[in-house]
């Protein structure tokens, strides 16, 4: 009966002090999320400065515009930022924390009870394990619906225009050759100007010419509705000019943008990126399969980062502390460091890996990073003195 009543008060203590550890780390990550994107938002309007305070109409009211132009602009790029820092912060955010508990001697209490490091860094690997589903509601709901405001530039913010840019010799399934003199994304619906597309058979002969003075897209029957469209067979047996009114083909507004660049893709969402592989002939394959597997291996990327800098810093001796950190920054910033170069490697599958891995080098470089630095910060946990 002593053993017993002695044990339930050791157990509340520890339960309070997790709370206590967990609170800490929850605060110290959301000032690390505002220090950082702060931080990347300051950087991003230096270098885009002379851009954003460009406007068409100097009025009265230019400087007001421009100060809710540029709220609006980074309100939606703090998403895309929160994105590329979400390993960061908790590293941050766990280092701070387990640093000040040392230096404030927060640890002696729960040592000399015979409770473990390990055991006291527990809540803070359980925080950023569940925090890691912000990302995922970042990555798969809230940025891809707002694809129009990412893709925006500094300079059309300030003044209001249309982006848009000509189309040159895009291929569609069939061998259909479009060219547009003006393509406008982001327009309601989007829109191509001058349109010129050549219909080509099976051995790439042209065989007929489509030609409007507009095409507008239509989601729902998943065409282009063309204004003044002309269709002219060519050939021996050609006729006259036909109207066309529809034009149905594999050419959509995401091909365009896969086509265009292939940073688009980033902004979709994981299941509409699947749609688009299971596609013959879709632009960007090598792109596709490259985020695919990297928003896969983000997660346990970000979960190893964190383990590494807990595995740093969880010292009980505060003159240690130093080293620690610098301990933290190394083995942290060579974690992010291998996860770049695989990134990049990833879409050199041709060149690396032949044309029947093409499919499996994306997944083997996205998790390349995890299978390096995983059993490291697992080797540095076990060897934390305790």
């Amino acid at each position: 009966m002593l053993a017993t009543h002695n044990s339930q008060p050791a157990t509340n203590i520890v339960r309070i002090f997790d709370r206590y550890v967990a609170a800490l780390f929850i605060r110290n990550y959301l000032l690390s999320f505002l220090v950082l994107i702060g931080l990347f938002v300051v950087l991003d309007m230096v270098f885009k400065f002379d851009e954003l305070v460009e406007v068409a109409d100097k009025g009265p009211g230019a400087v007001s515009h421009i100060l809710l132009a540029i709220a609006d602009y980074y309100f939606h790029q703090s998403f895309l930022f929160f994105a590329h820092l979400c390993g960061i912060i908790p590293v941050v955010a766990a280092a701070f924390t387990l640093m000040r508990l040392s230096r404030f001697n927060e640890l002696s209490a729960m040592l000399s009870a015979g409770v473990p490091l390990l055991r006291i860094a527990m809540p803070i690997i359980v925080a950023g394990l569940l925090l890691n589903g912000l990302l995922i509601i970042d990555q798969e709901l809230l940025i891809p619906r707002m694809i129009d405001k990412l893709t925006r530039s500094a300079d059309q913010i300030s003044r209001g225009e249309e982006r848009s840019f000509p189309i040159s010799g895009m291929l569609d399934d069939s061998g259909a050759v479009l060219v547009a003199s003006r393509y406008f994304p982001n327009a309601s619906p989007p829109r191509l100007e001058k349109l010129s597309i050549i219909e080509c058979d099976e051995r790439y002969r042209p065989i007929a010419h489509i030609r409007a003075e507009q095409a507008h897209w239509d989601p729902n029957a998943h065409a282009w509705n063309l204004a003044d469209g002309q269709r002219i067979a060519i050939g021996e047996g050609r006729s006259a000019a036909e109207p066309a009114h529809t034009y149905r083909g594999s050419i959509t507004p995401e091909e365009i943008q896969l086509w265009r660049s292939g940073d688009y893709v980033t902004l979709l969402s994981t299941s509409r990126i699947n749609r688009l592989l299971e596609r013959p002939g879709s632009y960007g394959r090598a792109g596709l399969l490259r985020i695919k597997h990297a928003r896969r291996a983000q997660p346990l990327v970000n979960i190893t980062l964190l383990l590494l800098a807990v595995a740093s810093v969880l010292t009980r001796q505060r003159e240690e502390l130093t080293m620690a950190a610098t301990k933290c920054v190394l083995l942290c910033g060579a974690c992010l460091a291998v996860t770049f170069i695989t990134y990049h490697m990833a879409k050199t599958d041709t060149l690396l890996a032949g044309p029947r891995l093409a499919d499996l080098w994306p997944a083997l470089m996205a998790f390349l990073p995890v299978f390096i630095f995983g059993p490291l910060a697992v080797w540095l946990l076990d060897r934390v003195r305790t």
